[in-house]
């Protein structure tokens, strides 16, 4: 995962697991400050799952083999879903409201059964002690 030996912000939880597909989902809750920190561990993870599987994040029923969804909430104001390639080329840092004190990260990882043992192998890997 592009130089990074574990991760700081993101810790996962696997939220789903059945024959067809696993979901896992991380949250962090940071300052503002930490928001391009927390994104860039994020698109991280994105980065290696698209090397590691040869593809980009599609929905399961679309026929894709994995998905990534990335949520961010300043406070109160309503939540702002990127979906992967519209992030990759945004400008960082994301529009965050004045005085805004938090910001809450959401990452979801979804993986067809045959990728899941891979991502939750990496998840291992990276995640903090």
């Amino acid at each position: 995962m592009n130089n990074q030996s574990s991760l700081r912000y993101l810790v996962f939880d696997l939220l789903d697991a059945d024959d067809a597909s696993h979901t896992w989902e991380a949250m962090a809750s940071v300052d503002p400050v930490r928001l391009p920190a927390v994104l860039e561990e994020a698109a991280g993870l994105v980065a290696w799952a698209q090397a590691e599987f040869g593809a980009e994040p599609l929905a399961l029923d679309n026929g894709g083999e994995w998905d990534a969804w990335l949520q961010v909430q300043a406070d109160q104001a309503p939540p702002l879903t990127l979906n992967w390639p519209t992030h990759r080329d945004q400008t960082l840092p994301l529009p965050i409201p004045p005085g805004t004190q938090w910001v809450a990260v959401t990452l979801t990882l979804v993986a067809a059964a045959p990728l899941a043992d891979a991502l939750q192998q990496h998840l291992d890997t990276v995640s903090a002690v």
